[in-house]
Protein backbone atom coordinates (compact mmCIF):
# COMPACT_ATOMS: atom_id res chain seq x y z
CA UNK A 1 0.00 0.00 0.00
CA UNK A 2 2.70 2.36 0.79
CA UNK A 3 4.65 1.74 -2.56
CA UNK A 4 0.88 2.69 -4.32
CA UNK A 5 0.65 6.11 -1.94
CA UNK A 6 4.23 6.62 -3.62
CA UNK A 7 3.66 5.52 -7.16
CA UNK A 8 0.40 8.02 -7.01
CA UNK A 9 2.25 10.81 -5.65
CA UNK A 10 5.19 10.79 -8.30
CA UNK A 11 2.38 10.33 -10.78
CA UNK A 12 0.92 13.65 -9.57
CA UNK A 13 3.67 15.57 -9.15
CA UNK A 14 4.70 17.03 -12.20
CA UNK A 15 0.94 17.76 -12.67
CA UNK A 16 0.63 20.05 -9.26
CA UNK A 17 3.80 21.51 -10.68
CA UNK A 18 2.77 22.19 -13.51
CA UNK A 19 -0.58 23.82 -12.40
CA UNK A 20 1.54 25.79 -9.70
CA UNK A 21 3.74 27.06 -11.87
CA UNK A 22 1.04 28.42 -14.13
CA UNK A 23 -1.04 29.47 -11.48
CA UNK A 24 2.04 31.59 -10.03
CA UNK A 25 2.88 32.83 -13.34
CA UNK A 26 -0.77 34.14 -14.17
CA UNK A 27 -0.93 36.76 -11.25
CA UNK A 28 1.25 38.63 -13.17
CA UNK A 29 -0.64 41.66 -15.38
CA UNK A 30 0.62 42.08 -18.78
CA UNK A 31 1.52 45.94 -19.31
CA UNK A 32 -0.80 48.58 -21.18
CA UNK A 33 -0.26 50.44 -24.02
CA UNK A 34 -1.68 52.93 -25.41
CA UNK A 35 -0.45 56.02 -28.42
CA UNK A 36 0.39 59.16 -26.93
CA UNK A 37 1.35 60.83 -30.32
CA UNK A 38 2.79 60.39 -33.77
CA UNK A 39 5.08 62.88 -35.52
CA UNK A 40 7.18 62.66 -38.48
CA UNK A 41 10.90 63.78 -37.65
CA UNK A 42 12.78 63.43 -40.90
CA UNK A 43 11.37 63.29 -44.66
CA UNK A 44 13.41 62.42 -47.46
CA UNK A 45 12.81 61.36 -50.92
CA UNK A 46 13.18 57.76 -50.19
CA UNK A 47 12.33 57.16 -47.15
CA UNK A 48 10.47 58.82 -44.16
CA UNK A 49 10.86 58.57 -39.93
CA UNK A 50 7.84 58.88 -37.75
CA UNK A 51 8.36 58.98 -33.72
CA UNK A 52 5.44 57.16 -32.39
CA UNK A 53 5.40 57.93 -28.37
CA UNK A 54 3.85 55.46 -26.62
CA UNK A 55 2.76 54.90 -23.12
CA UNK A 56 2.81 51.90 -20.96
CA UNK A 57 1.93 51.26 -17.73
CA UNK A 58 2.78 48.31 -15.13
CA UNK A 59 -0.04 47.78 -12.88
CA UNK A 60 1.97 45.17 -10.87
CA UNK A 61 3.45 45.93 -7.63
CA UNK A 62 6.84 44.61 -8.81
CA UNK A 63 9.34 46.07 -12.12
CA UNK A 64 8.25 44.23 -15.50
CA UNK A 65 11.46 44.22 -17.26
CA UNK A 66 10.47 44.93 -20.97
CA UNK A 67 12.33 42.79 -23.97
CA UNK A 68 11.45 43.27 -27.14
CA UNK A 69 9.18 44.86 -29.68
CA UNK A 70 7.92 43.07 -33.01
CA UNK A 71 5.42 44.94 -35.33
CA UNK A 72 4.63 46.18 -38.05
CA UNK A 73 2.82 49.25 -40.01
CA UNK A 74 0.70 50.11 -42.35
CA UNK A 75 0.38 53.32 -44.61
CA UNK A 76 -3.34 53.82 -45.92
CA UNK A 77 -3.95 50.01 -45.69
CA UNK A 78 -0.47 48.97 -47.11
CA UNK A 79 2.02 47.49 -45.53
CA UNK A 80 5.59 49.54 -45.31
CA UNK A 81 7.68 47.95 -42.36
CA UNK A 82 7.89 44.98 -40.67
CA UNK A 83 10.18 45.76 -37.64
CA UNK A 84 11.51 44.12 -34.05
CA UNK A 85 13.28 46.36 -31.69
CA UNK A 86 15.03 46.18 -28.58
CA UNK A 87 13.08 47.52 -25.40
CA UNK A 88 15.93 48.44 -23.53
CA UNK A 89 13.87 49.62 -20.20
CA UNK A 90 12.12 48.35 -16.96
CA UNK A 91 8.62 49.35 -16.23
CA UNK A 92 8.54 50.97 -12.76
CA UNK A 93 6.16 49.28 -9.98
CA UNK A 94 2.68 51.02 -10.01
CA UNK A 95 4.52 53.15 -12.86
CA UNK A 96 3.53 54.92 -16.22
CA UNK A 97 6.23 55.23 -18.68
CA UNK A 98 7.11 56.62 -22.14
CA UNK A 99 9.20 54.77 -24.67
CA UNK A 100 9.91 56.06 -28.54
CA UNK A 101 9.23 53.67 -31.18
CA UNK A 102 10.49 54.90 -34.55
CA UNK A 103 8.39 53.75 -37.83
CA UNK A 104 10.47 53.74 -41.14
CA UNK A 105 8.40 54.12 -44.18
CA UNK A 106 10.21 53.86 -47.59
CA UNK A 107 8.85 55.33 -50.48
CA UNK A 108 9.20 52.89 -52.67
CA UNK A 109 6.27 50.44 -50.63
CA UNK A 110 4.60 53.91 -49.99
CA UNK A 111 4.12 54.52 -53.16
CA UNK A 112 6.29 57.38 -53.99
CA UNK A 113 7.03 60.40 -51.63
CA UNK A 114 4.76 61.22 -48.95
CA UNK A 115 3.06 64.46 -48.50
CA UNK A 116 -0.41 65.12 -46.88
CA UNK A 117 -2.61 63.39 -44.48
CA UNK A 118 -2.01 59.45 -43.98
CA UNK A 119 -3.49 56.84 -41.95
CA UNK A 120 -1.09 54.90 -40.17
CA UNK A 121 -1.53 51.60 -38.22
CA UNK A 122 1.24 49.95 -36.38
CA UNK A 123 0.42 46.76 -34.61
CA UNK A 124 2.65 44.08 -32.99
CA UNK A 125 3.53 42.28 -29.46
CA UNK A 126 5.56 43.30 -26.46
CA UNK A 127 7.60 40.84 -25.31
CA UNK A 128 8.53 40.96 -21.08
CA UNK A 129 9.55 39.01 -18.04
CA UNK A 130 7.32 38.10 -15.27
CA UNK A 131 8.83 39.31 -11.99
CA UNK A 132 10.52 37.13 -9.40
CA UNK A 133 13.15 34.52 -10.14
CA UNK A 134 10.72 32.06 -11.39
CA UNK A 135 9.36 34.48 -14.07
CA UNK A 136 13.74 34.82 -15.47
CA UNK A 137 14.10 31.31 -15.53
CA UNK A 138 10.81 30.56 -17.40
CA UNK A 139 11.80 33.26 -19.96
CA UNK A 140 15.61 32.32 -19.77
CA UNK A 141 14.83 28.90 -20.72
CA UNK A 142 11.85 29.46 -23.16
CA UNK A 143 8.90 27.61 -20.79
CA UNK A 144 7.22 30.81 -21.14
CA UNK A 145 7.63 34.20 -22.70
CA UNK A 146 4.98 36.69 -21.86
CA UNK A 147 4.19 38.88 -24.59
CA UNK A 148 0.83 41.65 -25.10
CA UNK A 149 -0.39 42.35 -28.19
CA UNK A 150 -1.14 46.35 -29.12
CA UNK A 151 -2.49 47.98 -32.18
CA UNK A 152 -2.91 51.73 -32.41
CA UNK A 153 -3.60 53.74 -35.81
CA UNK A 154 -3.43 57.49 -36.06
CA UNK A 155 -3.71 60.27 -38.73
CA UNK A 156 0.01 61.53 -39.86
CA UNK A 157 0.77 64.77 -41.49
CA UNK A 158 3.49 64.55 -44.09
CA UNK A 159 5.04 67.99 -45.61
CA UNK A 160 7.55 67.76 -48.72
CA UNK A 161 10.05 65.04 -48.96
CA UNK A 162 12.67 68.35 -49.54
CA UNK A 163 11.99 69.08 -45.68
CA UNK A 164 9.70 72.18 -46.50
Amino acid sequence: MNSSRFTRFTTLLPVLLLAFLAGGCDSTKAPSISLVSARVVEQRPEASLVELTLELTNANPDPVPLVEFRYSAELDGKRVLESRRAAQATLRRLGTQSLVLPVVIPANRAGGSLTGVHSLVVSGKLSYIAPGQLGEVLFDTGVRVPKVSFTESVNVEFGSADGS
